[in-house]
C-alpha cells in the first residue's frame, strides 16, 4: 500500500504567517516604544545636565554661553542666537550633548543698562540714586550758607565701580558726588551676577517676543512667540515629520534669522517627537535669586538715601530754628541788662527825690514832711525793681546757656545725618562693585 505525505494547506500557511506577522508587528511596536522611552529618558537626562551646566556657567562668568557652530561643542559668539549646544565649553563629559540644538537670547544695545545680550559680559547695573550732599553743609554760628539739598534722583551711569581687589572691592577713585561717580574704564571682572539680573529683568517687559528675539511657539490657537533666555532642544528617536533632519518642525528650521523653537509642552505625535527644554527670563531671574539682590541694590538704597536726605533737611531746618531761639535768648539777656540799668537809674532818681523831700521839709519847718515818706517808698520800689531786673538777667543768662547747649548738641547731630546721607550713596557703589 502506497503512503502519501501530508503538508500544510494554503489556509494553514496563511494563518501561520498572519500570526507571525502580528507577533513581529507587536514586537516592533514594543521595541519602538521601549527604545523611544529609553532615548527620551537619556535625552532628558542630558538636557537636565546641560541646563545645570549653563546655570553654573552663568554663575562663574556672569553671562550665558554662545551657541557652538557644530557638534564639536566650542562656543562661537559669531554664530548668533541658534546653533549646537557648546558642551565642550560647558565642561560636559558627554559628547552626545553635541547633538542638541541650543538657542540663547541676544538683544544688544549701545546703552549698557538697556543691553539684553545675555552672552555678553557687561557692566549694566546703574541703580537709581539720590543726589549726594556736596559741598558738605557746615555748622557755623549762623544759619547754613550751603543749605541741604532737596532730595532728587539721578540716573547718571556709575562707571566702573570695581577695583579688582577682593580686600577693597570699590575703586578708590569713586566719589558718590561726582558725575559719573567712578572711572569709565573697567578693570578685569568688573561685572557681577547683578548685571545678568538687570538684563533678565528688562527683557521681561514685553509679553510677546520681538521678531528677532529667541522664543518658543506658544500652545493654543494664537501660536504667539514667547521670549526665552535659552532653549535646549533634543531630537526624538525618529525623523517623525520626514524632513530629512533628526529634528522636527520649528526645531529643525530655527536659525539666527528665525530664532523660534517648538513649544516645550508640545505632545509627541506621528509627525513630532522632539524634546524642548526652555528657560524663560523670569525663570532664570528667579533661579539666580535676582529679586532680592535688585531690590537691595536698585531700590532699597534710593529709599534709604531719600529718607536720610529728608531727615537731614528737617534736622537742619530745626537747627536753624534753634539758632533763632539762641538769638531770642541773647535778646532777652540784653533786655534784662537794660532792665538792671533802668532799675539803677530809678534808684538814683528815688535818692534824688529823697534829698529834695528832706530839703523841702526843712524849709517848710515840717509842713512838707509827707514828701519824705513818698520818697522812701520810691526808693523801696526802685530797689525792688532793680532786684527783679537782676533776677531776670540771671534767668535770661541761664536760658541763653541752655539754648546754646541744645543748639550745639543738635548741630552735631545734623552733621552726623549728613554723613549718613553720603554713606548711603557710597554703599550703593560698593553694592554694585561687590555684586552677589
Amino acid at each position: 500500500m502506497k503512503r502519501h505525505e501530508r503538508g500544510f494547506t494554503l489556509v494553514e500557511i496563511s494563518v501561520a504567517l498572519l500570526a507571525l506577522g502580528l507577533v513581529l508587528l507587536a514586537a516592533v511596536v514594543f521595541w519602538q516604544q521601549s527604545e523611544r522611552q529609553r532615548v527620551t529618558v537619556r535625552q532628558m537626562e542630558v538636557q537636565d545636565q546641560s541646563r545645570d551646566a549653563v546655570l553654573g556657567f552663568v554663575q562663574a562668568h556672569h553671562r550665558l554661553p554662545c551657541p557652538a557652530a557644530d557638534t564639536g561643542g566650542a562656543e562661537n559668539c559669531a554664530q548668533g542666537q541658534v546653533g549646537h549646544l557648546p558642551w565642550r565649553t560647558l565642561g560636559l563629559p558627554r559628547p552626545e550633548a553635541g547633538q542638541l540644538r541650543y538657542g540663547v537670547y541676544r538683544e544688544a544695545s549701545a546703552t549698557a543698562p538697556d543691553d539684553r545680550d545675555l552672552t555678553v559680559q557687561m557692566d549694566r547695573m546703574n541703580p537709581l540714586r539720590v543726589v549726594t550732599p556736596d559741598p558738605r553743609p557746615q555748622n557755623d554760628i549762623a544759619p547754613n550758607e550751603s543749605a541741604p539739598i532737596t532730595p532728587q534722583t539721578v540716573e547718571v551711569p556709575l562707571g566702573a565701580t570695581r577695583s579688582g581687589m577682593e580686600s577693597a572691592p570699590l575703586d578708590a577713585a569713586c566719589d558718590a558726588s561726582d558725575s559719573p561717580p567712578c572711572p569709565a574704564t573697567p578693570v578685569l571682572r568688573a561685572t557681577s551676577l547683578i548685571d545678568v539680573c538687570l538684563a533678565l529683568n528688562t527683557a521681561t517687559d514685553a509679553e510677546v517676543a520681538p521678531a528677532a528675539g529667541l522664543a518658543v511657539r506658544a500652545l493654543g490657537a494664537t501660536g504667539s512667540r514667547r521670549a526665552m533666555a535659552f532653549v535646549i532642544a533634543a531630537p526624538g528617536l525618529l525623523d517623525a515629520d520626514g524632513n530629512g533632519s533628526a529634528f522636527d518642525g520649528e526645531n529643525a528650521s530655527a536659525s539666527d534669522a528665525s530664532p523660534t523653537f517648538a513649544a516645550a509642552q508640545a505632545a509627541v505625535t506621528d509627525t513630532y517627537d522632539d524634546l524642548v527644554l526652555a528657560v524663560s527670563h523670569a525663570e532664570l531671574f528667579s533661579t539666580l535669586h535676582c529679586g532680592a539682590a535688585l531690590a537691595a541694590i536698585s531700590h532699597a538704597h534710593v529709599n534709604a538715601g531719600t529718607g536720610a536726605l529728608v531727615m537731614e533737611r528737617a534736622l537742619y531746618d530745626y537747627r536753624d530754628q534753634l539758632y533763632v531761639a539762641v538769638k531770642l535768648a541773647e535778646a532777652d539777656v540784653a533786655a534784662a541788662a537794660a532792665g538792671v540799668l533802668s532799675g539803677i537809674s530809678a534808684g538814683l532818681d528815688a535818692a534824688k527825690e529823697m534829698l529834695a523831700a528832706t530839703a523841702d521839709t526843712t524849709m517848710s519847718v515840717g509842713a512838707r514832711s509827707f514828701q519824705i515818706g513818698l520818697a522812701a517808698a520810691g526808693i523801696a520800689a526802685a530797689v525792688a525793681g532793680g532786684a527783679a531786673a537782676i533776677a531776670a538777667q540771671v534767668d535770661a543768662a541761664l536760658s541763653l546757656a541752655e539754648a546754646e547747649d541744645v543748639w550745639e548738641d543738635f548741630a552735631a547731630r545734623t552733621t552726623a545725618m549728613t554723613d549718613v546721607a553720603r554713606s548711603v550713596n557710597e554703599n550703593a557703589l560698593k553694592a554694585d562693585a561687590i555684586g552677589y
